[in-house]
């Protein structure tokens, strides 16, 4: 899994390079992309022995920045107890940046990086757990981004996020949704730069 994220890494600092070298003048916030999605965790590990990991939507907010393109992404999730005092709901809140290339006139690629906190709010206390648990998470992830009409999108998603407990738990995902591009109002684009 290590190499899979160094991969990434080493994808993610070539399209950087490339995209810096021959990428057309970039207008930050001048556009938002509004995406929701839904996402399956596509991996087994011990993290699965305890809880059962469910379907999760996922809301993100991208916009154009001075290299690459600035997120916000939002991702809850359900977690059913299998050998565990409780279940769990997930909500992944983070910042993110991503980098890619037009790869046809209406297909583009991206590599990118999401960095925040993951809040699980289980379903019960019990005396050896608590209700509420914040924790530092991180994802990497590769995106299709397919416009089939003006401003609408479709995207596809394979993302690796690692939450750092005192045991990782790494979870993959994968995703599917939608995304609508709109124009930025002249006061958010002059507020933002």
């Amino acid at each position: 899994m290590r190499a899979g994220i160094l991969s990434i890494l080493a994808i993610l600092l070539y399209t950087s390079r490339l995209c810096a070298q021959t990428a057309a003048p970039v207008h930050p916030f001048a556009t938002l992309d509004v995406g929701v999605y839904g996402a399956l965790n596509v991996n087994r590990n011990e993290f699965h022995n305890y809880w059962d990991d469910g379907a999760a939507g996922a809301i993100d907010f991208v916009t154009p920045f001075y290299l690459g393109r600035a997120s916000l992404l939002v991702r809850v999730g359900a977690h059913d107890a299998i050998d565990a005092a409780s279940g769990f709901t997930s909500v992944f809140g983070a910042l993110g940046w991503r980098v890619g290339r037009q790869l046809q006139s209406h297909l583009r690629a991206d590599v990118g990086l999401h960095a925040g906190l993951v809040n699980w709010i289980f379903d019960q206390e019990s005396e050896s757990s608590v209700k509420y648990e914040l924790e530092v998470a991180s994802e990497a992830g590769v995106r299709a981004d397919f416009e089939f009409a003006e401003r609408w999108h479709a995207i596809v998603e394979g993302s690796y996020q690692i939450t750092f407990t005192h045991q990782r738990i790494e979870l993959a995902y994968v995703s599917f949704g939608f995304a609508r591009t709109f124009g930025a109002p002249r006061w958010i684009r002059s507020g933002l730069q």
